[in-house]
């Protein structure tokens, strides 16, 4: 396998504080800030696999996350549809 390098960035040739403490709030932020949200979690909770701005529950729905202001809200609070709520296996009678 090759290693392909990109080129470094213009400028100092250091990465920009501002990217770095981005990504940090990105990893340690729940996916939905909205505690209201079935999407308020993180990618250390036990019931999550994975990280990341896209989350697929177990019923085939798909969601991605954006920054509003200094917050992370999932698609659907982000545009005033959410809070999402998870759906419930059917029980058989």
């Amino acid at each position: 396998m090759r290693l392909v390098r990109s080129p470094a960035p213009a400028g100092s040739g250091r990465c920009d504080e501002s990217t770095l403490q981005y990504l940090e709030l990105e990893r340690a932020a729940p996916f939905c800030a909205n505690a209201a949200c079935a999407l308020h979690v993180r990618p250390s909770d036990a019931q999550v696999e994975g990280g990341g701005n896209w989350i697929t529950l177990g019923d085939g729905r798909m969601f991605g996350r954006s920054r509003f202001g200094n917050t992370f809200l999932c698609d659907a609070c982000g545009t005033c549809r959410g809070p999402v709520r998870l759906r419930r296996a059917a029980v058989p009678n």
